[in-house]
C-alpha cells in the first residue's frame, strides 16, 4: 500500500510538471533571437512612393464639430412656450444654460422659473425647471448659469414663476452645447 501511494504521488507530480512546462511555453512571445541579428542595426529604406495614404477618419460626434447655441426672449405678455429648432437627424445636447432677466410684483416675492421642454427617440417629454437666483442688490434681477447634460431631438422654451404673479417679468435664456447624428 505504501507503494501504490508513492508511485501515485510520483505520477501526479510528473503531470504537474508537464503541465506547467507546457503553460511556461505558451508565455513566450517570441523565440530568442541569434547574437548575430542582434548586433546588426535593422535598416528599412523608405521612399516617397512606398509611403501609405493616411485614411481618413472624421469623429462627427466630436463636440466643437456642430456646436449649437441659442437665445430665447421670454416675457410675461408671451407666456407661451418658444420652439428651438434643431436640425433633422440630429440630437441636441444641452451642455450649458444660462439666464438673466428681471421680474417683479407689486404683491411681494416673485421667482422666475425657464421651462426646458424637450422629447427624445419618440418618448414622452420631459420637462426641467431652471429657476434663476435673485441679485442680492437688486432683487428684481436675477441672474443664473449652470452647466448641465440635456438631450432634445426637440427643445421648447417656456416661462413660469412662483409666488406672487408678476407685473413685470422678461428673461433670456442662451442655450449651448452640440448635434450629435443620430442613426
Amino acid at each position: 500500500m505504501f507503494h501504490s501511494k508513492t508511485a501515485l504521488r510520483s505520477v501526479a507530480l510528473s503531470m504537474a510538471l508537464a503541465i506547467t512546462s507546457v503553460c511556461a511555453l505558451g508565455q513566450i512571445t517570441e523565440p530568442p533571437r541569434p547574437r548575430a541579428a542582434l548586433a546588426k542595426p535593422a535598416v528599412i529604406a523608405v521612399t516617397p512612393k512606398a509611403a501609405v495614404a493616411a485614411a481618413n477618419v472624421k469623429d462627427v460626434d466630436q463636440p466643437a464639430r456642430a456646436p449649437f447655441q441659442a437665445t430665447v426672449e421670454l416675457n410675461i405678455n408671451n407666456f407661451t412656450y418658444t420652439a428651438v429648432p434643431i436640425p433633422a437627424g440630429q440630437r441636441l445636447v444641452i451642455e450649458y444654460v444660462s439666464i438673466s432677466g428681471a421680474a417683479q410684483s407689486s404683491s411681494g416675492p416673485v421667482q422666475p422659473i425657464a421651462l426646458l421642454a424637450t422629447n427624445v427617440a419618440g418618448n414622452a417629454g420631459a420637462l426641467f425647471y431652471i429657476a434663476p437666483t435673485p441679485a442680492a442688490a437688486l432683487p428684481t434681477q436675477f441672474y443664473h448659469s449652470e452647466p448641465t447634460a440635456i438631450f432634445a431631438d426637440s427643445l421648447e422654451v417656456g416661462p413660469a414663476f412662483a409666488g406672487y404673479t408678476p407685473s413685470f417679468m422678461a428673461m433670456n435664456v442662451v442655450i449651448s452645447g452640440h448635434l450629435i447624428s443620430v442613426p
